[in-house]
């Protein structure tokens, strides 16, 4: 799908529906104001907010579940005083959405497909307790912005698929990660070597090697330390923040120097299920998921482009 809409403004999906319809945002000609849009493979873009350009507007966090997309938007006021709120809108993406939350606190935004979640007909999140940088809210709120629930509990915490959270806190060099269910606050840890370097999701760790200051490869290896493989050499990046996505998939960039030229990178997958790595564009700029679905940006100018691809669908 290309960037560039009808009225030539510049269009960054957010968040597939489906391999055909995205939700996402882009600016009006003049700069002054941020749109977020519906954009069809075919038929009629359509307009669900817009907010003016100078409350320096952000929408992340998008996710869908009980028949309802959501997402976080933040913004800030006259005085630079900055808010996040909570908005739904159905799956069909027809109507006008809701917001269903005016104040979601110090929302943690770690650019991972699960800052928000739906789960049991009620959106979740965390955010940082005020003028506590040590402890974490979880919060969650009905679909209809009913029953909001705050629970405070000590530990710098990040949602990654439900039900569990992470905390990285002591993951360097020789240390640990740990693991919480939010729901019985059962925990578990992922403990690493001086040269293991790892992130984590809720089943996959993703670890680089270190040898001599450099690195030496990157292994995947389960939460429980089982079944840990070499998927990469040291000339690896990784275009997003969840590991293993679908329990499945790892997401990785190449940065050898001849790939760090303004027509991106090549973007590949590794494939757990097969223990194989497909390259599946060369010139890869913006790579994002959520949801299931992959897309990147590529080319340059007016002649940027993006593809999308569902994971869940591949066998």
């Amino acid at each position: 799908m290309p960037s560039a809409l009808g009225d030539g403004s510049v269009y960054t999906p957010g968040f597939f529906v489906d391999a055909q319809t995205s939700i996402g945002s882009a600016v009006t000609a003049d700069g002054a104001f941020v749109r977020l849009l519906v954009v069809p493979d075919a038929g009629a873009v359509r307009e669900l907010r817009r907010m003016r350009a100078e409350s320096a507007p952000q929408l992340f966090g998008f996710t869908s579940g009980s028949g309802w997309v959501a997402w976080a938007e933040s913004a800030e006021d006259a005085s630079g005083e900055r808010t996040t709120s909570m908005w739904v809108i159905g799956t069909g993406l027809t109507g006008a959405p809701r917001r269903i939350v005016a104040d979601a606190g110090d929302v943690r935004q770690t650019d991972s497909a699960y800052d928000l979640a739906i789960v049991d007909g009620r959106l979740h999140w965390t955010a940082v307790v005020p003028g506590d940088e040590m402890s974490t809210e979880l919060r969650s709120v009905v679909l209809d912005g009913g029953d909001p629930r705050t629970r405070t509990v000590p530990r710098l915490w990040s949602p990654v698929a439900w039900p569990w959270l992470i905390d990285s806190t002591d993951a360097v060099g020789g240390g640990r990660i740990v693991l919480m269910d939010r729901i019985d606050r059962a925990t578990k840890e992922f403990t690493v070597g001086p040269a293991d370097f790892p992130s984590c999701g809720a089943t996959w760790c993703r670890s680089i090697l270190i040898d001599d200051g450099a690195s030496a490869g990157v292994d995947l290896v389960r939460v429980d330390g089982t079944e840990r493989r070499r998927i990469a050499g040291p000339d690896v990046g990784f275009p997003v923040t969840d590991v293993a996505v679908l329990d499945r998939f790892e997401l990785l960039t190449g940065l050898d120097p001849a790939s760090r030229a303004a027509q991106g990178r090549p973007l590949q997958v590794y494939d757990i299920a097969r223990a194989a790595t497909v390259t599946i564009a060369s010139d890869a700029i913006n790579v994002r998921y959520a949801g299931g679905f992959l897309w990147w940006s590529s080319g340059f100018e007016d002649r940027v482009s993006w593809t999308v691809i569902e994971l869940r669908a591949l066998s």
